[in-house]
């Protein structure tokens, strides 16, 4: 990624950074996908369809359009789940904290692993935080 690109994303998102007070930049290696959210609708991963979108995410991002990642601190539990049939706890991470799980915007996620961002806007979700 180039310097003038990484300028210009800080430039064009900066007004959206300052609109949105919720939003914050994270390191990339502190965020965890959660697959068995999925990408809200069923379908299967790796597929085209899945390859279609984060190329278009990609599109988005160099244009200078990231919407924030929706993410929260804690690992959601689904009370229809296997830990809560077993009245259990979901196993911690053992990714060193801090750390936040993506509730919405695996695709952006991707995309910007691909192409080499190190810090992505996100919005911490405060009903599951």
């Amino acid at each position: 990624m180039g310097r003038k690109f990484a300028v210009k994303l800080l430039l064009e998102n900066w007004r959206e950074y300052q609109a949105g007070p919720k939003a914050f930049y994270v390191s990339i290696e502190e965020l965890i996908p959660m697959e068995e959210l999925g990408h809200g609708k069923p379908h299967e991963c790796p597929s085209k369809e899945c390859e279609d979108i984060i190329n278009d995410k990609i599109s988005q991002i160099m244009g200078g359009n990231f919407d924030p990642i929706t993410v929260c601190k804690q690992k959601p539990v689904s009370r229809a789940g296997p830990y809560a049939a077993k009245d259990k706890m979901a196993p911690k991470n053992p990714i060193e904290e801090p750390f936040y799980y993506v509730l919405d915007g695996h695709h952006r996620l991707e995309a910007a692993k691909r192409i080499g961002l190190r810090k992505v806007p996100v919005i911490r979700s405060e009903e599951t935080s």
